[in-house]
């Protein structure tokens, strides 16, 4: 590594005069946000003159409570923790392991901006996967196809079928079946090409991708291609959403639609458990070779704005804003007992911020779907009573077995990541979590939303009324004129709210901060 030469003693001399500023206790934030940039700029420039003296300053004024009131403090931590993270990502250990358990160690007492601002500094970390070569997947190339032709059978065994959602389930002989898989957009092709074609490549890798029973569909291809249109008339009754019959087919391995949340399923809490911790490791492991699941389970701040918002509505974690309809994104979660599932949703990333988010975003997913496993115990039991008062089912709830699994799917989870055990610091914090997901996602005080004007001027007129015919609405009222309030919940936070239990969402950043810090520390040791 080259670094610039120091000319001469004045920018040394000018460092400390601004260190000393900074540790004699500089009120002016202002002035400390500026004195911050210069000691930045200095390390920027000059890492190898950086010694602990420098990375105690900072980190006593990120820990320091002098300006965590300010509105403008998340800039100011933020930018001292992305200067150290900078420094730890150039030098050597010990000073560069040193900076990443100072900023560790400060996760662990912090709360709002200081907490957020240390986390994605850390996510900033320079971060390769394990993973092989990059893959690109083939040209998209569609053959239609007679459902005949794509499965040989008898017209009995052709007419033993059932619809799931967009899939049709073809019983073909005993037990065995095949899958179609049909698209629902035009743009929702391409989704299908991909998982037919990661289903091609997960089930060639022989289990390199992801190691302990991990089971994958079988992709069926049929004269070279893996997309079809299917030609013929489809059995059953068709769903209206599906597009032109665009589809891919497959042979689901056992498991694939024994979900661990399923209202009706009568499994010992054991076997839910196992179900969760095997889909912990399993996402880990993926996660830290870049193959990321990028939907556990539909994530929505406010799903009504999908079709006006840049990012449809999608629920960022790091916001910490309201959730949209918690318990109905739990339903057909993407994990199961065969494993992880829809593999349309697999992608591959390559830096730290992207692993950070996602790891949140894998651990928000799983313990949503914790908590919906009580809730499916008495799936009416929600909305509100016929008093008008929320809907109380904490009654539902096993503190002891909630805790136990959020505990369990945080510890293989991250050891799949890091290869380690989870800091035992991180796991003292999970009894005040479960208690406050307990309060919330057990009582349904948040169910409402608001129709905007904006939102119903851009559905068709067929739309607007189906739209709230489906939310209950017997008497339409006029599109355009007035917003519209919907009871659409529980919600985890009222409308245009923050989300109504922010300890997890301080659990989120901590837990993906430290996960990413374990992952950089364990790249610079095999580097090194």
């Amino acid at each position: 590594m080259q670094t610039r030469p120091i000319d001469d003693c004045h920018e040394q001399t000018e460092l400390c005069r601004t260190q000393a500023l900074i540790n004699r206790g500089i009120k002016d934030f202002s002035g400390a946000y500026m004195a911050v940039k210069y000691v930045a700029g200095h390390m920027d420039k000059y890492p190898d003159t950086i010694g602990a003296d420098t990375v105690n300053t900072l980190t006593g004024l990120i820990r320091s409570p002098r300006f965590e009131k300010q509105k403008q403090s998340y800039f100011l931590f933020h930018e001292a923790a992305e200067a150290l993270i900078r420094l730890a990502a150039r030098v050597k250990e010990p000073l560069s392991k040193s900076i990443i358990q100072a900023l560790n160690d400060i996760l662990y007492t912090s709360h709002g901006k200081r907490l957020r601002a240390v986390n994605q500094a850390l996510g900033e970390l320079p971060w390769e996967p394990a993973a092989s070569d990059p893959w690109v997947m083939d040209p998209l190339s569609v053959l239609p196809v007679d459902l005949n032709g794509l499965v040989p059978g008898s017209a009995a065994e052709l007419k033993q079928t059932r619809w799931q959602g967009r899939s049709l389930i073809i019983n073909t002989s005993g037990t065995a079946c095949v899958v179609l898989k049909f698209a629902t957009s035009a743009d929702n092709i391409t989704d299908l090409a991909r998982e037919a074609a990661w289903l091609t490549r997960l089930q060639s890798s022989g289990g390199d991708m992801a190691a302990g029973g991990f089971d994958t569909p079988v992709p069926i291809e049929y004269k070279g291609h893996r997309v079809f249109t299917i030609t013929s008339d489809l059995p059953g009754d068709t769903p209206s959403f599906l597009y032109k019959q665009h589809c891919i087919a497959f042979s689901p391995c056992p498991g694939y639609y024994e979900y661990p949340n399923d209202p009706g399923c009568l499994q010992p809490m054991s076997w839910t458990r196992d179900v969760f911790i095997k889909n912990a490791r399993i996402l880990g492991q993926m996660t830290v070779k870049g193959i990321v699941h990028t939907a556990l389970i539909p994530l929505f701040h406010n799903r009504v704005q999908q079709r006006r918002r840049n990012d449809q509505g999608a629920y960022l974690w790091e916001h910490a804003g309201r959730l949209d309809q918690w318990l109905d994104s739990c339903q057909y979660p993407n994990f199961a007992r065969s494993g992880p599932r829809d593999f349309e949703h697999i992608e591959q990333i390559d830096t730290g911020a992207g692993l950070r988010h996602y790891i949140g975003e894998h651990l928000l997913s799983f313990i949503l779907v914790i908590g919906s496993v009580f809730r499916n115990k008495a799936p009416d039991r929600r909305g509100l009573t016929p008093d008008a008062t929320p809907e109380d089912t904490r009654d539902l709830f096993d503190g002891a077995a909630f805790e136990s699994m959020i505990a369990d799917v945080s510890e293989n989870y991250f050891k799949g990541l890091c290869k380690t055990g989870l800091p035992q610091e991180l796991l003292q914090t999970i009894p005040r979590l479960t208690r406050a997901l307990i309060q919330t996602m057990g009582y349904d005080e948040h169910m409402e939303e608001v129709l905007r004007i904006q939102d119903q001027n851009r559905m068709a007129e067929e739309q607007y009324h189906q739209f709230l015919y489906q939310r209950g609405v017997k008497i339409i009222p006029p599109k355009g004129q007035t917003d519209i309030l919907l009871s659409t919940g529980p919600h985890l936070g009222g409308f245009n709210q923050s989300i109504s239990v922010p300890e997890l969402i301080e659990y989120l950043f901590r837990f993906s901060a430290l996960a990413v810090s374990h992952c950089f520390l364990n790249g610079k040791r095999m580097s090194g």
